[in-house]
């Protein structure tokens, strides 16, 4: 991004699954945390930042959406045929979050930076939520959307975005021909 570009337009720009959310806290949260760290990580676009080392050819910003609109299909399912309520705001919150680590975690080419050999994936997104006040349950699904996270997810919002991070990375793992996640 521009130095001379205003962030916080351009992240409201660039996630418009922003308006999922109906907690305007909990939507306020999500854009200033995405703030700090794009201010912070020295990326200067957020588009660049990686996937993953395997999957360098695919974007965090395309894979937070489409885990974000998988997580939000996958509550309206579980609501409509079983009738459990499932917290939408922050399952969406969580999921517009999980994954920002990623901006310290790799480098340009796709190699992994000193912070991304030493740190817990989820770690990072999972402090600035308890800093910006997020409920624990948000810093939980956050924390669990990985299995480097010794704990298991706990609630429904956790179990379904764990599960539909893990789907869209096969699928996009898949297409490049690489191992998957997936184990029988």
């Amino acid at each position: 991004m521009s130095s001379n570009g205003n962030i916080r337009e351009q992240i409201v720009a660039k996630l418009p699954e922003l308006e999922l959310i109906k907690n305007e806290a909990y939507k306020k949260a999500v854009i200033d945390i995405w703030e700090e760290v794009v201010k912070e990580s020295g990326w200067e676009n957020i588009e660049d930042v990686p996937k993953s080392g395997a999957a360098k050819e695919f974007r965090n910003l395309d894979h937070t959406r489409s885990v974000t609109l998988q997580a939000a299909a996958c509550a309206d399912i579980v609501e409509k045929i079983y009738n459990f309520k499932v917290d939408r705001d922050a399952l969406i919150t969580a999921a517009l979050i999980h994954d920002l680590s990623k901006f310290f975690e790799f480098n340009k080419d796709g190699s992994k930076t000193q912070y991304g050999k030493l740190m817990q994936h989820g770690m990072l997104a999972a402090q600035k939520a308890a800093e910006h006040g997020l409920p624990l349950e948000i810093q939980h699904m956050v924390v669990t959307h990985t299995d480097l996270s010794r704990i298991m997810p706990q609630t429904i919002e956790a179990i379904i975005l764990h599960y539909v991070d893990y789907l869209d990375s096969d699928v996009l793992l898949h297409v490049l021909g690489k191992p998957l996640f997936l184990k029988k």
